[in-house]
């Protein structure tokens, strides 16, 4: 019996088949990142089924009758998953695009506090609560939020956290949710200090089961990924997950927004695969292992970041806005005006926001604009996850035109 890598990949190749009626080895082989040799080898086993006839180059479709492809007939895709797909409603009339976040879910202990405390200091808490979380969860709720339909991708434990994270992500207008699970490994779990005189926020995370994703997991989900105007991802799962699914979404030619958070090192061999990075000041640093303390510093960062790969590059900068950089401008855009209340889920409200907007047929201004008034009002609202409604932010927009 052929391992489930195999079953996934050839799953894949002969939806595409059905799909196109043909296919080409090198194309495939790019995609799914394997040998020619290994496409040939799929295809000639595909042509046991009676579907398919191999030809110089590739592969064309004969017949669409279902044949079981595996001895046994294993349903692999959907061992150890639960899917649900839910009707989103609308919230825009812009909400004709399609966004896919593959990322983290967490549950976030919070702790509002006067002062951060020092080393071996002991402090009393002002306020403290336990919120949905994960900088993916985070984003793909401002997706939907912000007007797109969304897909969203993560992965679980198989714990208390695990069904709260079920029940609080099943009522939330997705168009299409994945929980993959992991026996035996807790479910994300976040401690977010957040400091009053500061107006700013620390984070500890123990990523538990979002560093667990298969790679059988993550192409299992190409079929989904294809059909997205953008991908949106981050850095809190596993890195070798979080780059296949990067990739084979770069070889579409879909947009691809990739926020570096946390910092790795990996952060940098995915960066020729991303069409806009969205780093912020801290993640900047790590990437070009220089500090950045002036505007000239983050100009000459975001050129740095550039050359890496990224078509283009916006560093946030919190109450200042953000930088943007093409290639062949840069230019500032501020921030809108807000009262901090929470900022832990500011950098997830404005990628999910952008990848939106983006993905609704917006210019990359406009969608700067908009994920910029997005973020402003995220940061009013107690909780990471909790997100603006789009018509108020397209309220704050036209306030603050007049």
């Amino acid at each position: 019996m052929f391992g489930p890598y195999n079953q996934q990949r050839q799953k894949y190749i002969l939806s595409e088949i059905k799909k196109n009626q043909s296919v080409k080895i090198k194309e495939l082989a790019k995609i799914l990142n394997v040998t020619e040799r290994t496409i040939r080898r799929d295809i000639k086993e595909l042509e046991l089924t009676g579907m398919i006839r191999p030809r110089y180059g590739g592969a064309v479709l004969l017949s669409t009758k279902e044949s079981a492809l595996y001895k046994n007939n294993q349903p692999y895709l959907h061992i150890n998953m639960k899917i649900n797909s839910f009707d989103m409603t609308v919230l825009s009339p812009e909400n004709t695009g399609k966004v896919f976040v593959l990322g983290s879910f967490n549950t976030d202990l919070v702790y509002r506090l006067q002062n951060f405390p020092c080393s071996g200091e002991t402090t009393r808490a002002l306020y403290s609560c336990c919120l949905p979380g994960g900088k993916g969860s985070n984003q793909a709720i401002a997706a939907c939020m912000a007007g797109a339909r969304t897909d969203f991708v993560a992965k679980v434990g198989n714990d208390d956290f695990a069904a709260k994270a079920q029940q609080f992500l099943n009522n939330l207008g997705f168009e299409a949710l994945t929980l993959f699970t992991q026996p035996e490994t807790p479910t994300g779990s976040a401690v977010v200090m957040v400091s009053e005189e500061a107006g700013d926020n620390a984070i500890i995370i123990n990523p538990g089961a979002n560093q667990t994703f298969t790679a059988d997991e993550i192409i299992s989900c190409y079929g989904a990924i294809k059909k997205s105007n953008v991908f949106l991802t981050q850095m809190e799962n596993n890195p070798d997950a979080t780059a296949l699914a990067l990739k084979f979404a770069h070889s579409c030619g879909i947009t691809t927004i990739f926020n570096p958070a946390p910092w790795r090192e990996e952060v940098r061999d995915m960066l020729p695969w991303v069409s806009i990075a969205t780093p912020n000041l801290t993640e900047a640093e790590s990437i070009t292992a220089t500090s950045i303390r002036t505007n000239e510093e983050i100009l000459r960062a975001a050129e740095a970041i550039h050359q890496m790969g990224p078509q283009i590059v916006i560093i946030t900068l919190g109450s200042k806005g953000c930088w943007f950089y093409d290639g062949k401008q840069h230019r500032q855009v501020p921030a809108y005006p807000a009262v901090n209340i929470d900022t832990a889920g500011a950098g997830d409200a404005f990628n999910g926001a952008l990848a939106a907007q983006l993905a609704c047929g917006l210019s990359l201004s406009t969608a700067l604009n908009y994920a910029s008034a997005f973020a402003s009002l995220a940061v009013e609202r107690e909780g990471a996850a909790n997100m603006p409604e789009h018509h108020f932010v397209i309220e704050k927009i036209k306030n603050s035109v007049n």
